[in-house]
């Protein structure tokens, strides 16, 4: 298998076919369905579907970049993260990451943001990063905080905010 990138506790590797099971498992969680509510799949097949198409961005080297994050001691898919563009900004991405309920709360996500970021600029030649967190997810505020992204604005009526309760947007200049 080959990773991207390593953290002391993550390996970051492209998605591969077998991962379907678990990712679709994953983006079941209460959590994710929460805060991510448009990034569960309807079954496998989809889960499948949206592997290859992340498999070929990865191979090809373009947005959106999605990535699986394993556990190194283990080796269990605990999550995935990825970027994609700012619309209508070539040079800035926002990016997202996600870890499972049973790891979470363990310093992963601070982790993976903080190798990811950094990868990210390097690998991409992108000094702008945002953060998009929807009003009330303190866990994500306080990852992309301790990442060093600041607090920009808050926007209403995105079409990504269900709940009509306005999206935090962070910003980190590398």
């Amino acid at each position: 298998m080959e990773y991207i990138f390593e953290t002391e506790h993550l390996k970051i590797r492209k998605f591969e076919l077998e991962d379907a099971r678990c990712l679709y498992k994953n983006h079941l969680e209460e959590e994710v369905k929460k805060w991510i509510p448009n990034e569960s799949y309807a079954d496998i097949e989809e889960t499948e579907e949206a592997i290859n198409f992340y498999i070929d961005c990865v191979n090809n080297k373009h947005l959106p970049y999605v990535l699986a994050v394993e556990l190194k001691s283990t080796g269990e898919l605990i999550g995935d993260t990825g970027v994609n563009e700012v619309e209508g900004n070539p040079n800035e991405v926002e990016v997202g990451y996600g870890i499972c309920k049973k790891y979470s709360g363990k310093g992963y996500a601070t982790e993976l943001l903080m190798a990811m970021t950094k990868y990210i600029a390097e690998t991409f030649e992108i000094n702008i990063l945002y953060g998009r967190v929807m009003h009330g997810n303190h866990a994500s505020v306080r990852v992309l905080e301790k990442n060093g992204y600041e607090f920009v604005k808050e926007e209403l009526g995105a079409e990504d905010d269900p709940y009509g309760n306005g999206m935090l947007i962070y910003k980190k200049v590398c």
